[in-house]
């Protein structure tokens, strides 16, 4: 076969390139993500093929095959898809050989590669040899013809992502671009194969037809329509297949009518329209609605924009809905050119929501197609953009976005502010980085000089020319303004946990141990323990090994296999550095947890006592404050057992409300206002903060009374707030801007 190509097909130069690849797959393997052959060296590989190799060999097949007697399109096709596929493999096994002695798994998402590479390689030399043959072969106009279909392609898919509702872009030929980097599994699911077969139907269709304009031009011998015919015919069946079977996949043609008779509920109000799942309880639902028209009006208070936008807001059931229909699983985003907010549901007050709306309302500030501060248009300044959104977010830590940064930068980890607002800056960050960094300097340039220059900055993308001073000057002074922020031992704890994880570029097998997590996750909430304790161990040795141990002894305490629990806490425990107190009360406040499992009162008490010694992070705090109070009560302690520990069990809050403790009041009313259920969760509320409870526990139960209920008669139980930290007020005061807010709303439903 290969002599028959030989006068096609430059062999010695395929050969080379394929011996290039080779060793350009093996070096890869030393760059972020391509320690194994998987998304990243699939998509590599289709960009290669699509760009450089399908239009080189093919425009070249076309053009020597066009010089022979006879010559036939599909015989140049084969010739440069095979001289592609030779080189793509290459690339694959100098990727596979290298990752065969590392430490990840190298085939574990090796099935991306043909996925992705092999329809762009094949897609690519049908174009090309139609291209060549096009062009009469002339290089350089079949070149251009090459070039021009690619840029066609890529302009009709942008158009497609930009007026949708997705967070991710298909490419025929340029391959997948999943939406944000922070969602670090990327499953290869039924979208995903669908779309490259179509592809595969594209490119025979192609051929197909190419050789029959051959044949019709050469006036051939019918018998020699018949191999391009079939060739036609298998390519428009594929492609009309895929495309009914793409339209099923998401429920119809148009995907944003999809996503709303998928989830079935709607409000709307005069700033928002919201999209929710049907089943939704009306109050909760109502509520949803409530929280958007709030934030949507307190933002653009605070930014002093005259004429915000209506925002749509899309809330999906759980992330797999959100990633089957749009993409991005568990990250939340918004397109602010639409504006368009899609966020996974989550209890009440949403935790995300105002970030996102920051992003909708501050879009009537930036000019442009993306109505975005952007660089040439299309380059978005994320360092601005997500600074912003961080600035105006409800604190809820019990810590400000100062705090953070303040705790990162006596670690050494805050982010240089005038880098992390260059062109790469954010993105070679780890997330939580960068987005307190840009959060704390954009929250104390709108405090230090108000709204107008932040609005100017975000209008223009140049913070210099906005406030009139240099970058590096308004840097300083923010630096200087972190002088004078104390930073607690609890935040100090909490601070070395979050920062100190690396962004996915920095972090091994980073792919690998993203989707073992979630693997995980998933049979341990279906109840399959052991494939998650196996899913666990395998992250183990990938991974971060005391999180992931940590995580195992959890789940086989819950499958009530408490001994295993032990020895997977133990386990986690002699991998944990001596330094870690963080990871050190975690494993602590588990350990205490088992033996309350197991009836041993005084050990876990023990536990929680010697976890309570290090500083923790608020949450945590309060936790072992609420187990402490409830295992000293018999009459309360089995129910808030299997409603802390199980928190699947349907029964388990019904329970705990049938006491008279004022902690089950506590209990009772935050889970009654995360459902959204404002009326229900005031009185449990108001019971609990005039109680005496802990003071961790009672600080929470009067913040989250002012957010169930706006009552006067309230103040003296929301008195002590008064001397609370300073982000508690800044949660008391934006709930009693909520409280104004509905009021205002209340009388003007009244006079209409």
């Amino acid at each position: 076969m290969l002599p028959t190509l030989s006068p096609i097909l430059p062999l010695r130069a395929v050969a080379a390139a394929a011996t290039a690849a080779l060793a350009l797959g093996a070096l890869a393997g030393t760059l972020p993500l391509l320690e194994v052959p998987g998304y990243e060296l699939g998509e590599a590989g289709a960009l290669l093929a699509a760009l450089l190799v399908a239009p080189w060999l093919g425009i070249g097949a076309a053009r020597r095959e066009r010089a022979r007697a006879g010559f036939s399109p599909l015989r140049a096709l084969f010739a440069s898809s095979l001289g592609t596929v030779a080189i793509l493999a290459g690339l694959f096994a100098g990727s596979a050989l290298r990752a065969a002695f590392g430490p990840c798994r190298p085939l574990f998402a090796a099935a991306f590669f043909p996925v992705l590479a092999l329809p762009s390689a094949l897609l690519g030399a049908a174009l090309a040899v139609a291209a060549g043959l096009a062009a009469r072969g002339r290089r350089a106009l079949a070149g251009a013809l090459y070039a021009g279909a690619v840029v066609l392609l890529l302009a009709v898919r942008l158009d497609q992502l930009y007026r949708g509702p997705a967070a991710f872009l298909l490419d025929p030929l340029l391959g997948y671009f999943p939406g944000p980097l922070y969602d670090e599994v990327i499953p290869l699911d039924a979208r995903l194969w669908v779309e490259r077969v179509g592809v595969l139907g594209w490119a025979a269709l192609i051929a197909g037809l190419t050789g029959l304009a051959v044949a019709a031009r050469r006036k051939s011998e019918p018998c020699l329509f018949r191999t391009p015919a079939l060739f036609a015919a298998l390519g428009l069946c594929t492609a009309g297949v895929t495309h009914l079977a793409q339209a099923r996949l998401q429920g119809a043609p148009d995907l944003r009518t999809a996503i709303v008779r998928e989830l079935g509920g709607r409000r709307e109000g005069p700033r928002c329209i919201v999209y929710l799942p049907g089943e939704k309880p009306a109050g909760a639902a109502e509520e949803i609605l409530r929280e958007c028209e709030f934030h949507a009006a307190d933002v653009a208070a605070i930014l002093g924009v005259d004429h915000p936008p209506r925002v749509t807001v899309f809330v999906y059931r759980n992330p797999e809905e959100k990633r089957r229909l749009v993409g991005a699983a568990r990250t939340d985003y918004t397109k602010p050119w639409l504006p368009e907010i899609h966020v996974n549901d989550e209890p009440l007050p949403h935790p995300v929501l105002r970030h996102e709306m920051v992003h909708a309302i501050a879009s009537a500030l930036a000019p442009g197609p993306l109505h975005l501060p952007a660089r040439a248009w299309v380059l978005p300044q994320l360092s601005l953009v997500e600074g912003l959104a961080v600035a105006l977010e409800s604190p809820r830590s019990g810590f400000t976005v100062h705090e953070w940064s303040k705790a990162a930068r006596d670690l050494g980890l805050l982010p240089d502010v005038v880098r992390l607002l260059g062109p790469a800056g954010f993105w070679s960050q780890a997330p939580a980085r960068a987005y307190t960094a840009a959060g704390s300097f954009l929250a104390y340039l709108l405090r230090r000089y108000g709204a107008a220059p932040v609005r100017e900055a975000y209008r223009t993308g140049d913070l210099a020319t906005a406030f009139g001073r240099p970058l590096p000057e308004l840097a300083a002074e923010w630096q200087r303004s972190l002088d004078a922020v104390s930073v607690p031992p609890e935040l100090a704890q909490a601070a070395a946990l979050w920062f100190g994880r690396g962004s996915i570029f920095e972090r091994r097998c980073a792919r690998e141990s993203a989707a073992l997590l979630r693997q995980a996750a998933a049979a341990a909430a279906a109840g399959r323990s052991a494939e998650a304790c196996r899913l666990y161990a395998r992250d183990a040795e990938v991974g971060v090994a005391p999180d992931a141990l940590l995580m195992e002894g959890r789940v086989l305490s819950a499958s009530g296999d408490l001994h295993a629990a032990l020895d997977a806490f133990r386990a986690a425990g002699a991998r944990i550095p001596a330094e870690d107190r963080a990871r050190r009360s975690l494993l602590l406040s588990a350990e205490g947890d088992l033996s309350w499992r197991r009836g041993d009162l005084a050990g876990a008490v023990r536990g929680w006592e010697e976890a309570a010694r290090f500083p923790l992070e608020r949450a945590e705090a309060r936790l072992l404050e609420v187990k402490l109070r409830a295992v000293a009560d018999p009459m309360i302690s089995p129910a808030a057992r299997a409603y802390l520990l199980d928190p699947a069990d349907p029964d388990g809050l019904v329970r705990v409300a049938r006491s008279a403790d004022p902690l089950a009041a506590y209990l009772v009313g935050r889970a009654l206002l995360a459902r959204g259920d404002r009326a229900s969760a005031a009185p449990e509320l108001a019971r609990a903060a005039g109680s005496g409870l802990p003071p961790l526990v009672l600080l929470e139960a009067r913040l989250s009374l002012i957010e169930a209920r706006c009552q006067q008669g309230d103040a003296p139980l929301l008195a002590p707030l008064a001397s609370a930290g300073e982000a508690d007020r800044a949660r008391l005061a934006e709930a009693r801007r909520r409280c104004d807010f509905d009021r205002v709303e209340a009388g003007g439903r009244e006079g209409r």
